[in-house]
Formats: structure tokens, sequence, C-alpha cells
């Protein structure tokens, strides 16, 4: 299971990646599509961002579940990016970054001030099965944001090889 400790250090390690990417590109390359759902990399902070004001009430809510619920449930996931995403429309990497660091930062201060029993509690959401709450979180928010973040760094790698 993961520990408080473990969360909060790749919960840093995404705010740092964000922060280093915000200042990394160019416009054109932040304008660039990347990702599967036809974000343009700039786009892919703003899901970030988004992410991060949802966890906590997230953990909430799988620390509250009935056994056999599911936090994914019916919800339609792809909407619920869309509109993190349009709700964040004109907002710049740099802004996007800050967004990222304060959301994030909240979800820090509530992992350290949350009991350990919460993060032990088993839950499910979506495909994960049967897991430890902090293990979720580790996978659907620390593993989701660095994934995206190299998404963005990779559509540079390839768009700009030799060919």
């Amino acid at each position: 299971m993961a520990t408080k400790d473990e969360l909060i250090r790749g919960l840093e390690l995404l705010i740092t990646e964000a922060n280093r990417i915000a200042d990394s590109l160019t416009e054109e390359q932040w304008a660039r599509t990347v990702d599967l759902d036809g974000w343009k990399n700039v786009e892919v902070l703003a899901h970030l961002a988004g992410v991060g004001g949802m966890v906590v009430p997230i953990v909430g809510a799988l620390g509250s579940q009935a056994p056999g619920g599911d936090l994914v449930g019916n919800l339609d996931i792809d909407q619920i990016n869309a509109g993190m995403v349009q709700a964040r429309a004109g907002k710049g990497a740099r802004e996007l970054a800050e967004e990222i660091t304060k959301n994030y930062n909240g979800i820090i201060d509530f992992i350290r001030q949350a009991p350990d029993d919460l993060l032990q509690k088993r839950a499910n959401a979506g495909g994960y099965r049967d897991l430890p709450v902090g293990d979720i979180l580790v996978r659907m928010v620390v593993l989701h944001g660095l994934g995206h973040i190299y998404s963005v760094y990779s559509s540079l790698f390839f768009a700009e090889r030799p060919a």
C-alpha cells in the first residue's frame, strides 16, 4: 500500500514537472495536439489542473464507499474531462502550472492530515478493484498526471526528430 510519504513525494514530483514543462515550451509547441482525446499540449495542463481540484472530494467518496460500490460507476469521464479543459480555455501554461501547484499542494496538505485508515481502506474505482485508497491515488493522480506530462514531452521528441 502506498504510504503518505510516497504519495506526497509523487505529488511533489508532479508539481515540479508541471512547472518545469510550463517554462520549457514555445507557443507553437503548446498549440500542438498531443493527446488521444485531441487535446493540445496546453489543454493537458488544463486537465491536470482540473483533476487536482477534484482529488480531495474523490478521496472522501472512496473513504465512505459502501462495500461493492464503484466511484466511477455511471460517470461520463469524457464529459467531465472535457468540462475541466473547457473551463480553463484561454489560460496559458504558466497560469495552469500555478493552478496545478496550488491544487496539488492542497492535496498534499489533506494527505498529511488524513487518518491512516482512510488511505488503507479498500475501494473500487472503475477497473481498480478492491485496492487501498492510497494505491488508487497513486494510479489515478500521480502516475496519471506524470503520464500526461510525459505525453507532452514525447510529442516534441517524435515531432522534432530528424528524418
